[in-house]
Formats: structure tokens, sequence, C-alpha cells
């Protein structure tokens, strides 16, 4: 369990805690939803065009790769990120996510999170040029999207019922998408994402970067060899670089150190022979968030 999750969490993870789901007649929804308003208004320049306070080139990966140098840097990141008192939307403080499984999205979109909007995703539209609408708006950035039309889809915001939501996770997980749940400020949640590697800035920082802008997931995918029939369809499922089939072994291999707990290999299976563990179960990958 990471030291978030101990703070904030329910059940040891912080995104199953209710009270981070903001509702209207919450102490803190009016704070939230100005950050809100600051920080999706500003979200292509502050988060995207510099990524959380940091120009993405490759003299950056250098110094990030430099022993001393690049452990400063992360921890000055870190501490943006991790910031709960007085945070600044303007200077990418207070925005953090986590990856989730396609079980635990549709728990917090159906009995969490009070209204949920589908929204178009500003990673894809910045480094694409596609406006799709893969991301959920909860309450307060519910009330905050109408006045931002860029992330508003063609055919309105309309406020999603359970069996909508499910639809669209489904498809999104078919998609080969990433789910990932989004705070800010901190640790009250405004979003849910579904984005894949490198589009997604959070997962791209993470993976090229280093830089704990998403956390790894609580989970990671043990393969069940007496299940597995070596179709291979699990292996091209992996963004993380995690999976790989062994054709000697006729089966996927998991790096469990790369494994980012996403369920993709796992809803891929027609064997059911890949499930998720949680991480702390295993010695080399327990606290690696």
């Amino acid at each position: 369990m990471c030291k978030f999750c101990l703070k904030h969490g329910a059940n040891g993870k912080w995104y199953l805690n209710a009270q981070n789901y903001l509702k209207k007649e919450s102490e803190k929804f009016e704070d939230t939803r100005e950050y809100l308003e600051v920080l999706w208004g500003n979200l292509e320049r502050v988060y995207l065009g510099k990524t959380y306070g940091l120009s993405i080139n490759k003299t950056l990966d250098y110094r990030l790769k430099m022993p001393l140098l690049g452990r400063v840097i992360k921890a000055v990141v870190h501490r943006k990120l991790e910031k709960e008192k007085n945070p600044n939307p303007l200077i990418a403080e207070s925005h953090l996510g986590q990856v989730i499984p396609l079980e635990e999205a549709k728990m917090i979109t159906t009995t969490l999170a009070d209204i949920s909007v589908k929204a178009n995703c500003p990673c894809r539209f910045k480094h694409r040029g596609i406006k799709e609408a893969s991301c959920l708006g909860f309450t307060a950035l519910a009330e905050v999207l109408p006045k931002l039309p860029r992330y508003i889809p063609e055919n309105g915001l309309e406020v999603l019922d359970a069996d909508k939501i499910e639809l669209f996770l489904d498809t999104m997980n078919k998609k080969g998408k990433v789910h990932t749940i989004w705070a800010g400020p901190l640790p009250y949640i405004a979003a849910m994402c579904s984005c894949e590697y490198p589009q997604c800035i959070g997962l791209r920082t993470r993976i090229d970067f280093d830089v704990k802008a998403v956390y790894k997931g609580e989970y990671i995918a043990l393969v069940e060899p007496d299940k597995c029939i070596g179709c291979g369809k699990c292996a091209s499922r992996c963004q993380f670089g995690a999976m790989n089939f062994a054709p000697t072994l006729n089966r996927p291999i998991i790096d469990a150190r790369k494994c980012f707990g996403c369920g993709l290999c796992k809803e891929s299976c027609e064997q059911q022979a890949i499930k998720l563990i949680d991480r702390n179960e295993i010695p080399i990958t327990r606290g690696m968030y």
C-alpha cells in the first residue's frame, strides 16, 4: 500500500474512498470546481505543452537519467504532484493519477461517482488532433465542462446511467485503452480517462521519464499455465513492455516489475488464464507504485 492510500484510502485504495468523490453539497465542492475550471481551462499550456512543468525533450531525458540531478528534478516534480494544501493549478500542482482495471472502473462509475459525463480526451487531441470522448468527468468537473467547449463531444454533454457507463467502459477496453483515475485537487477525484501510451501524457511521463504522474495499479497480472492454450492474444495488448510470448513454453511471460496492473491482457483471454493479484503479495513488487 502506498502512503497516499494510507492517508486517503478505503480498503487500501484511495480511489475507492467515497469521500473523495465530492457531491454538490460537500464543503469543498466550490473550491474544487474553481480549481478544475482553471486547471482544465489551461490544460494544454500547463500539462500538455509543458508536461507537469517539464519540457519533454531529449535534454530532459538525459538530465533525468543523471544520478544526482535526475533524483532532484523528480523529487521537485513529485512534490508538486502530491501537494494538497493550497495547490496552484497553473504550475502543475496537485494532479495525480493511477491505473485501475476494468472491474474497478465500473464499480467507481456505478456506485461511487454521483454524476458521470463523457468528455473529449485532451491528450489525444493535443497529440493526434483527434476529438474522442474517451474521458469521464465526475460531479465537480461535470459542472465545469459546459464552460470549456473544446472538451464537449459533438452530441453534447450527457449524464450517463449505469448501462451506458458499462457500455462505454467495455468499448474502451476492447479498443485497448488503459483506464486511469485522476484527482485534482488532491484527494478529490475529478475524472477517469481511457487512453493509451504514448498519447496519454500521464503514461508517457511515467514510462519515458519515470516521473510518477501516474501510479502503477494495485495489481499485477499472473498467468495460470494450466489454463493457457498459447494463443498469444494477450501479449499484443500490453502497452508497458511487461508481457512477451515465449514460443518454447507456448505461453506468455510477465515481468511483474514492469506490469501496471491495467488488466487489458486479462480481459483479452478467452480461457481466463490470466488473473490480477495484489502487487504487495509478491516481494519484488511490494510497494512498487
